[in-house]
């Protein structure tokens, strides 16, 4: 599969997808997969206590639908490396990487195959639209991504790059800050640069594309289509043509990312006088592992600059705006799958590549081994399933994906045969789904997680990542340098209390580090590697 030529023209792979077989039909009794992935989505959908509540009626009509894992998380809370690990269906430990490669750089990576090829290797088509691995790198070029990436609409700088602070923000940020995190604002704030006291690079007037086309703006009624309400009507597209085989449709929103652009309309479902903040505690992280208070310390000032600066609540509710957006998205393409022919035999998944802080824990950004980083909304809905309406407990990751749709689907549960020979580290959901109180799958009763920093011990060989699980009721972490966090979810749900060191919780710790070392015991040798 990994022969096939890199630069090959991305419809000449759609069509590569569409004829894989020559031609061989596919009994249209295998269940098509509309598969949609948000970035940036946080947990607040699942509507926790004490948290601001997020209107997003599609989300919620789609989690009284399926099979809702409120206890769901991504293996690594990091966009790049969580997609990798999400199509790969392995863990970062085996193929070796924490980091942003691309798909196709990564030694171990290169001779796997995506979950999109999967199905194209098993006579369905592919389809994609929007962010699925990583900004149309890491092996996006395996489906037709239609419009790519973009997470616009944006400003342009002087040389006709995409900028990503408003003009409005700088008044309030005294140019200090100068990313694109700091961005957000309703369209009807068109950008108009102050071109006499203008930052140097301060560029044209009003909204572009990423590709520096002019994204006309009248009204709200009477503008272009945003990056992701294109998705949208790509997958419409999609689903209204008429498939002689099964497919796979990917959807990648890319909002809740910043910047934080929407329609005005979304921005006035929350008055700013009706927000509630999230819970936070001034003195949080006091009794937290010091290697996780200097990891990313940029989040950690952001926050602080917000909060200072008074916009915290600006913040949530630019946040939650893009949220509600986004969910009208989602409803779009699935009132377009409702009311075409597949509706009755057709998966669909919905899910975040990782959590994001919005001031818990002090922090502004994903990044984190804490709840608010590796949380994730993860929603399947298969056809007739017993456990169809029902929520369920039991922790599982990212990592369950791929083997969940191969089983659902009748797909060789061994993908990478012929090619890496790795077996997938992910195990299927399907008990789940027809029970979703079983005690009884194949997979871990923890939920595994890790950051990796690329250091080495004196002797020149890579350390261990900082690493995390997640049982029903307890989340602890072993940090690269050992220091420990135990959080008791039953009594502390906002993880305010660490508690490795009480001795009352020694039994709890012991067994939780042991499901750590039991699940990476199974990994390549990274005393050999470069970095982790």
């Amino acid at each position: 599969m990994m022969n096939l030529p890199w630069k090959l023209n991305i419809l000449g792979i759609h069509l590569f997808c569409a004829f894989a077989l020559n031609g061989e039909k596919v009994s249209p009794a295998k269940p098509n997969v509309l598969f949609i992935i948000c970035d940036d989505l946080n947990d607040w959908i699942l509507h926790p206590n004490d948290h601001p509540k997020v209107k997003t009626p599609n989300m919620d009509k789609l989690c009284k639908k399926g099979v809702s894992f409120t206890n769901a998380h991504v293996v690594t809370p990091v966009c790049g490396p969580s997609r990798k690990i999400l199509m790969s269906g392995l863990y970062p430990h085996t193929f070796n990487s924490y980091q942003f490669k691309d798909w196709e750089k990564e030694s171990v990576l290169q001779n796997c195959v995506p979950l999109s090829q999967h199905f194209c290797n098993n006579g369905y088509n592919s389809y994609g639209t929007g962010k699925l691995f990583h900004e149309g790198k890491a092996g996006d070029f395996w489906t037709d991504y239609g419009i790519g990436v973009d997470y616009g609409p944006w400003i342009l700088d002087k040389r006709g790059k995409p900028e990503w602070v408003h003009p409005k923000l700088y008044a309030t940020w005294k140019d200090k800050i100068r990313y694109r995190d700091f961005s957000y604002g309703p369209l009807s704030d068109i950008p108009v640069w102050n071109h006499n006291n203008s930052p140097r690079n301060a560029g044209k007037d009003g909204w572009h594309y990423k590709n520096g086309k002019p994204f006309r703006y009248i009204s709200q009624d009477d503008r272009d289509l945003m990056p992701d309400e294109h998705s949208a009507a790509y997958a419409v597209k999609i689903l209204q043509q008429k498939h002689d085989k099964p497919f796979f449709l990917g959807v990648g929103f890319v909002r809740p990312h910043t910047p934080l652009f929407a329609p005005k309309k979304y921005f006035d479902l929350y008055p700013l006088e009706s927000i509630a903040l999230p819970p936070y505690l001034k003195d949080d992280l006091d009794d937290c592992a010091d290697a996780l208070k200097k990891r990313w310390l940029w989040s950690f000032e952001k926050f602080a600059k917000i909060k200072k600066g008074g916009a915290w609540k600006e913040w949530v509710q630019a946040y939650m705006a893009c949220v509600t957006f986004v969910d009208d998205q989602l409803g779009t393409v699935l009132d377009a799958l409702e009311q075409s022919p597949y509706a009755k035999n057709t998966i669909i998944v919905f899910t975040s590549d990782h959590g994001y802080h919005l001031g818990e824990k002090g922090a502004m950004q994903k990044w984190h081994l804490w709840e608010e980083s590796t949380r994730v909304p993860f929603i399947v809905y298969q056809p007739k399933a017993k456990g169809n309406g029902t929520a369920c407990d039991h922790p599982v990751t990212s990592v369950d994906l791929y083997p969940t749709l191969a089983d659902l689907c009748s797909l060789p549960m061994d993908p990478n045969t012929g090619h890496s020979s790795l077996p997938l580290d992910g195990h299927s959901l399907r008990p789940f789904l027809q029970n979703p109180h079983t005690t009884e799958w194949s997979g871990p009763s923890v939920a595994f997680m890790a950051l990796g920093k690329s250091s080495k011990d004196s002797k020149g060989w890579a350390l261990e990542p900082h690493r995390s699980v997640r049982s029903k009721h307890f989340r602890y972490t072993l940090c690269q340098n050992g220091e420990e966090e135990l959080y008791d979810h039953r009594t502390d749900p906002h993880e305010w209390r660490n508690l490795a060191d009480h001795p009352e919780y020694r039994k709890d710790k012991a067994e939780l580090k042991a499901a750590i070392i039991k699940i990476t015991q199974k990994k390549l040798d990274t005393r050999k590697t470069e970095q982790l």
